[in-house]
């Protein structure tokens, strides 16, 4: 067993930079280029510069760099948070800028704004009391409150705006002064927020002195703004009425996102586990962007010190794995389901198989083809017999097989996860041990409603139940609901998976079940679901989870194990859709078999899926043959395909 490690990892953390010794990846460099753009235009203002960049990549650090910038020439700024001011953009954005003037030009302004209303002797003279112990803060508040009586006073911002902007820049000691406001996250924010920083910059803001610095995604705020009922040419538009300058923020290239990488581990305590093939990797699958791969290393930060077993197996592999997990979803599934597969081994062995073939070369590996079923090559094949050869391999092998191999970095990370200490101990503790903490909820929650996530099953066994329940009580989902709700609420899983295991009338219980309290409505669907890997214990089995999250869709999902109840299943349930695993009891066809027998029978002519670890061309063809949906192992597709059969059974109905 690998020796325990006693280095201490830190999680790194999200803030933008602000200083040059943070600077990973030299934007200090640009900051200066377009602070001196800013300053060198000061005969230019009003005008907005627009910093165009994607999520983490990095848009509020150069503008916190440019600020640092603008601040040691002396100019001042103020920085926004659109995302945070909420439904009051508008105000809180002028405000921001008000905030910068000096005391005396908001007093000034408050002034004119009293004359011009006419304002009683008395408030006068009680204003020039008041105003001499006034903060700016509570000048600026007390002066937006005056203006923002109604909707005609309001009219008044903009003309009180220019004054003030006026009087500051006069009182500068060189002509050109100018105020840099700087707003951030506007691309989190909704259409209507969107809008009111236009408002506030086009219509109230636009004075001479002011430049504004707007960093977003261009193309998530034209998202945000369809979803709040608007169009993306809509977004666009107005920011185009306040934007002069545009820059796109370029994804750093391969020597910065290296430094970038090695300076986030030297950081972390993690730069031994990152040698250059796992450094290419997270640079080519986070697409370079600094912000995941901050949130990759910290993924592996937090495991390890909350994981006890991997100080076990190493923090090597735990590297390795949690690339796995992130980026190559498909071979991570594979490796955790259970079998005696085992896909790293076969993985490498098609890798050395696949090169030998593509070169020409016999690949002497007899037994590999055998073991899928493909009679190997002849030892005297030409190139081409060798190809076809491959070619026929390939049908057999997971669909991802052969993209991967032609990776050569990630070729090297399975190598080097193969020749982990106890690798075939840590196979087992992934299969077995982790696996169930990555997948969705559990079903036995206190914050969750389980009755419905009730499973109906059709061959558990009989169980005695301390708890007496009368037949009778099988006929009011009331009382079987009150009672799944006192053992859950007892923490007693073992009586209640003796409870769902009771020999009652499906059918009949089917009809209470399905439809909610007091109506007499059907589910949404009615899902059939065989699989031999469902397990008594309800808390160790992923797919469960799925079954829980359907329930709370108002589907309902009838499982089984059992292939030879199928017939009396469909008979009595009546399922809309059919899901079902593929290998059986040794049977590497058995699922495809069972609904090609269901079809030619005429029992089943109804949409199906396979739900399977192993997705390899062959079976997805024959699945094709049949009329399935498709073979997956991916839990999300699966809950999409489902969702296309709700979709479509609704149209049908209407």
């Amino acid at each position: 067993m690998t020796q325990a490690v006693t280095t201490r990892f830190v999680v790194l953390n999200d803030q933008p930079v602000e200083t040059g010794e943070d600077d990973l990846l030299d934007a200090a460099a640009t900051a200066r280029s377009l602070v001196d753009l800013i300053t060198d235009s000061h005969v230019s203002t009003p005008f907005t510069v627009a910093i165009d960049a994607g999520w983490g990549m990095g848009k509020s650090s150069l503008m916190r760099l440019m600020r640092a910038r603008l601040e040691e020439r002396g100019t001042p700024t103020a920085w926004f948070n659109a995302w945070t001011s909420g439904a009051d953009a508008l105000e809180v954005l002028i405000k921001s800028v008000l905030l910068t003037f000096d005391r005396n030009i908001v007093r000034r302004a408050y002034h004119r704004l009293a004359k011009r209303r006419r304002a009683l002797r008395v408030f006068r003279l009680l204003l020039k009391v008041v105003l001499r112990f006034f903060g700016v803060h509570r000048l600026v508040d007390e002066l937006w409150r005056q203006l923002s009586v109604d909707a005609k006073s309001r009219n008044e911002i903009r003309d009180v705006v220019h004054d003030m902007a006026k009087d500051w820049a006069d009182g500068g000691t060189s002509p050109g002064r100018q105020l840099v406001v700087f707003i951030d996250d506007l691309d989190r924010c909704s259409g209507d927020v969107v809008l009111a920083v236009c408002e506030a910059i086009k219509l109230y803001l636009d004075v001479p002195g002011l430049v504004f610095v707007i960093g977003c995604d261009q193309a998530v705020l034209a998202r945000n703004m369809q979803e709040s009922g608007g169009s993306a040419g809509h977004a666009l538009g107005h920011l185009e009425k306040i934007v002069q300058v545009y820059y796109r923020t370029p994804a750093p290239d391969q020597e910065s996102v290296r430094r970038l990488i090695d300076g986030f581990a030297d950081r972390s305590g993690t730069k031994e586990l990152f040698g250059d093939g796992v450094t290419a990797l997270i640079a080519q699958r986070t697409r370079r962007n600094p912000r995941r791969i901050k949130r990759l290393i910290n993924s592996f930060v937090l495991e390890y010190h909350l994981n006890r077993d991997w100080q076990r197996f190493g923090a090597s592999a735990l590297v390795r794995v949690i690339l796995l997990q992130h980026f190559y979803p498909e071979f991570y599934r594979s490796l955790t389901a259970t079998g005696d597969r085992d896909i790293v081994s076969e993985f490498l062995a098609y890798t050395s198989v696949r090169e030998r073939c593509k070169a020409g070369n016999h690949p002497g590996d007899d037994e590999f083809f055998t073991n899928h079923q493909v009679a190997p090559p002849p030892a005297a094949a030409d190139h081409d017999t060798l190809r076809s050869s491959l070619d026929r391999v390939e049908q057999e092998l997971p669909v991802f097989f052969p993209e991967l191999a032609a990776n050569p970095d990630f070729v090297s990370l399975i190598g080097e996860l193969s020749q982990e200490a106890d690798f075939d101990e840590l196979r087992r503790y992934l299969q077995q041990g982790r696996r169930a903490s990555f997948s969705l909820p559990h079903l036995l929650t206190d914050d969750g409603e389980f009755p419905q996530a009730i499973l109906l099953d059709l061959n558990r066994p009989m169980g005695n139940l301390d708890a007496t329940i009368s037949p009778e009580a099988w006929a009011s989902r009331h009382d079987l609901w009150r009672l799944v709700n006192e053992l859950r609420d007892n923490h007693d899983p073992r009586r209640l998976h003796d409870l769902l295991g009771q020999d009652i009338d499906l059918a009949h219980f089917w009809r209470v079940a399905a439809a909610p309290e007091g109506t007499d409505a059907s589910p949404m669907l009615r899902v059939l679901w065989i699989d031999d890997s469902f397990k008594p214990d309800l808390l160790g089995d992923a797919k469960l989870d799925l079954i829980a999250d359907a329930h709370s869709r108002g589907i309902r999902v009838l499982r089984t194990n059992d292939p030879e109840s199928l017939n009396d299943a469909f008979r009595r349930f009546e399922p809309d859709l059919f899901i079902s695993d593929i290998t059986r009891d040794g049977d590497p066809n058995a699922g495809l078999d069972d609904l090609a027998a269901l079809r030619s029978d005429g029992i089943y002519d109804g949409p199906a899926i396979f739900y399977t670890s192993r997705v390899t061309p062959s079976r997805v063809k024959r699945a094709e043959e049949l009329g399935a949906l498709g073979v997956t192992a991916d839990p999300r597709e699966l809950m999409s395909w489902i969702e296309r059969v709700v979709a479509d059974r609704d149209s049908a109905q209407d």
